[in-house]
């Protein structure tokens, strides 16, 4: 059976978090994670170089050499591994895992709020509070999003969890009523 890149980058995050914590390095390998899933990002075709057999090793090795530049041993060594058994593509998908287990380590919960209109920081506070002690996090990182057309109310969403206390919704529902009667 092929094991999916998602699958694939949850064990390898999995023993870089393992490695990780035996160094007591959780957060700054998590840091330079995200400093190069961002360089992913601004270089779209990184991946598909990495996985090009057109290109040879020692061009890709001169890649890697870049990457392995400022940052900590334990992160060359560990991009060296993804060099040598041909998964670098999958480093974005790395971070993603590697995130997901320190959040649950660190009890942090991401919320995506989204309300009608903007809202002040002082809001913002209180939605996190009130997140945190329901979830019981030690923090709650919120990213707001302004959508009119919700009428009034939020819809909060936490990993793939949606509570939606819009106004809209609460007016669809009161029509499904009051046409089933």
């Amino acid at each position: 059976m092929k094991l999916n890149k998602e699958e694939i980058g949850r064990r390898y995050a999995r023993a870089l978090f393992e490695y990780a914590g035996e160094e007591r390095q959780y957060e700054p390998i998590l840091e330079e994670l995200l400093q190069l899933e961002q360089v992913y990002q601004q270089i779209p075709d990184l991946k598909n170089i990495f996985s090009d057999a057109r290109l040879s090793v020692l061009k890709k090795q001169k890649l890697v050499d870049l990457m392995q530049q400022n940052v900590s041993p334990i992160m060359q060594r560990f991009l060296q591994l993804l060099f040598d058994y041909q998964r670098l593509d999958i480093l974005p998908e790395v971070v993603t895992a590697y995130q997901h287990r320190f959040d649950q380590m660190t009890k942090t919960y991401h919320a995506v709020i989204t309300s009608a209109v903007e809202l002040d920081d002082q809001q913002v506070t209180r939605l996190q509070a009130a997140l945190a002690t329901r979830l019981g996090a030690n923090q709650v990182l919120v990213e707001t999003k302004v959508d009119p057309e919700i009428v009034g109310g939020i819809i909060t969403q936490i990993g793939d969890q949606i509570v939606d206390g819009s106004i809209r919704t609460r007016l669809q529902h009161l029509n499904q009523v009051l046409l089933n009667n």
